[in-house]
């Protein structure tokens, strides 16, 4: 069923889909659409209820929504978006192919999905149907290898993120559980994955997510575990990547076990990075210079919140908005281009456990 029909929202401002990491039945769960003005004031439109859809992209040229059910087995949702209203259509879904799916990506050939799966380490391969963009089957399945059968965290396979290389000629995959990032060569013409490259990093990091440089010659790792970034070389036309540096993102450096790294975005133009912090409940804001090789921390904002487990920039840059799992909130912020520092727009908007948030609407 499709939630609530609303009226249109303003022109100015824009849309986000928010995830959540509450099972369906919860009060407020689900897929959540909100508007924003240009200021940053926020109103939820309405929420479709499913079970824990905690992260999702979109299709933007066929306006496909995807989002990973995070269950056991795991699901793959697709379903339609109206960009001018933001009402969601009914999901359609199929296998995940894995354990407690966190994370998925769109090839920006549009052809295909990829699914991390946190539970049981693998990454799956599904493409996307002609006829109707929507996810088939999964046609391929890697297993991540782990150092020894275990159920503790930091022996285990955790595939965290699935992202492709901006030219979609790679994939790189994040191994939480054992210091892992892992390059795959992906063949858009056969929807192949092939081993290529891994990245070992020094124990206890625990990689998160990564982000691309837009100058495509740097890839920032965010590391949960150490709540730490590292800066690494990534060479396009080899596939090659390689840590180069490393340094904290929390408050207190010298406690990490007390904070938890989740998300980073970089903004468009490549001068500033943004991270949260889970535990220190903040949001860090980085310099990048030298296409990222050299990287400055700049502040340290308060979230709004409670365990932020997402963030992202408007579609003009000017606001970030905040994902605030702990505290049932999504918080946004005016944001300098100038400067890249962060400053609290109002009041906070009430989200039943939110764990991502897209920009879908300019």
């Amino acid at each position: 069923m499709t939630h609530p029909a609303t009226p249109p929202p303003p022109t100015t401002g824009g849309l986000l889909v928010i995830g959540s990491a509450a099972a369906a039945d919860t009060p407020g769960a689900g897929l959540s659409t909100v508007h924003h003005d240009a200021d940053g004031a926020m109103r939820l439109l309405g929420t479709l209820p499913v079970d824990r859809p905690s992260y999702a992209a979109l299709d933007p040229t066929r306006t496909v929504l995807h989002a990973v059910l995070e269950q056991d087995p795991g699901q793959i949702a697709s379903l339609r978006l109206d960009p001018r209203t933001g009402s969601l259509g009914p999901p359609a879904t199929t296998p995940s192919g894995g354990s407690g799916p966190c994370h998925l990506a769109l090839h920006p050939g549009g052809s295909h999905l990829f699914a991390a799966h946190y539970g049981d380490g693998t990454l799956t391969v599904l493409p996307l149907r002609a006829e109707d963009a929507l996810a088939a089957e999964v046609t391929q399945t890697v297993r991540h290898p782990g150092r020894k059968a275990s159920s503790e965290l930091h022996t285990t396979p955790r595939a965290h993120m699935a992202a492709p290389s901006p030219d979609g000629r790679f994939l790189l995959c994040t191994d939480l559980g054992t210091d892992l990032v892992h390059v795959y060569a992906f063949d858009q013409a056969t929807g192949r994955l092939d081993p290529h490259d891994t990245v070992r990093l020094p124990d206890g990091r625990g990689p998160r997510h990564l982000v691309f440089h837009p100058s495509a010659r740097r890839v920032h790792v965010l590391n949960e575990l150490a709540s730490t970034l590292t800066v690494c070389s990534w060479d396009a036309p080899t596939g090659r990547l390689r840590p180069t540096a490393e340094l904290p993102t929390s408050r207190h450096p010298e406690a990490p076990h007390a904070n938890y790294a989740a998300a980073l975005r970089v903004s468009s133009d490549g001068r500033f990075l943004y991270t949260t912090n889970r535990g220190d409940d903040t949001v860090t804001v980085f310099a990048l210079h030298e296409d990222g090789a050299a990287v400055e921390p700049v502040d340290i904002t308060d979230c709004g919140g409670s365990w932020p487990r997402d963030l992202a920039l408007s579609h003009d840059e000017r606001l970030l908005f905040c994902a605030n799992q702990g505290s049932d909130s999504l918080t946004a912020f005016h944001r300098d281009p100038a400067t890249g520092r962060l400053t609290p727009t109002g009041e906070p908007l009430r989200v039943t456990a939110p764990t991502s948030v897209l920009p879908v609407g300019p």
